[in-house]
């Protein structure tokens, strides 16, 4: 009998998905140079895939040009992270209410709920275990659950393309600890609204918590620019 052929995984997006993870992370630091040479060097793989995968992180934002030097990592733009967090304010609160009034009518099944469920349990263990690492997955995990107790496909499909310049703010201000303890407070807050069918509450917590994580944000990456 003749076996089927596994495919081989795509060279380009595991580069592609392990060096914007090390740009979220913090293990490629802002500023720091993308030698193509270095870094085909590092992940044992040819010039090909490296140099797609450059091109598409320069297309997200996350590389940019650093004149006849090549490339490097974006900086964090603090003034564009809080525009984005106002935006996705509003986004939010739309979310958060649309979700709630699903709840009114028990439009939301048990396997709907689990994914919110389960992102609050796993963010609130990573604030007693300091995990930075954790805390951000779980952070993307718990919006993106809400997206989609939402209803409206198209709230996540607007809000993916910015989720990796919030990701690399959230590594920041995460590291401090009353944050984590009252970013996550809010979560369990907002979840407890939804599943209330509270939904003028609930967009109105969901707003807020984003309003304040984007004045916060930008607040602690002004703060770190200066002290530089």
């Amino acid at each position: 009998m003749i076996q089927q052929i596994r495919q081989k995984p795509d060279l380009v997006e595991e580069v592609y998905e392990a060096l914007k993870g090390a740009i979220l992370m913090g293990d490629l630091a802002e500023s720091e140079a993308m030698v193509q040479d270095d870094l085909v060097e590092k992940l044992g793989v040819s010039r090909q895939p490296v140099s797609h995968a450059l091109a598409l992180l320069k297309h997200e934002g996350l590389v940019i040009e650093r004149g006849r030097r090549g490339l490097m990592v974006a900086p964090i733009d603090a003034a564009r992270i809080r525009a984005l967090y106002q935006v996705r304010g509003a986004i939010d609160g739309l979310a958060a209410g649309l979700a709630a009034g699903r709840a009114i009518f028990g439009g939301l099944k048990a396997e709907e709920r689990a994914p919110l469920e389960q992102a609050l349990k796993i963010g609130e263990a990573a604030v007693k275990a300091n995990d930075i690492r954790d805390l951000v997955e779980a952070d993307v995990n718990f919006h993106r659950a809400v997206y989609m107790l939402s209803g409206n496909l198209a709230i996540g499909e607007m809000v993916q393309p910015s989720w990796p310049h919030f990701q690399r703010s959230m590594r920041i201000v995460l590291e401090d600890p009353d944050y984590r303890q009252r970013a996550w407070a809010e979560h369990r807050d907002i979840a407890e609204a939804i599943m209330n069918s509270q939904a003028r509450h609930a967009e109105e917590l969901a707003r807020q918590h984003a309003t304040d994580a984007g004045e916060t944000t930008f607040i602690r990456l002004s703060q770190r620019t200066a002290a530089a």
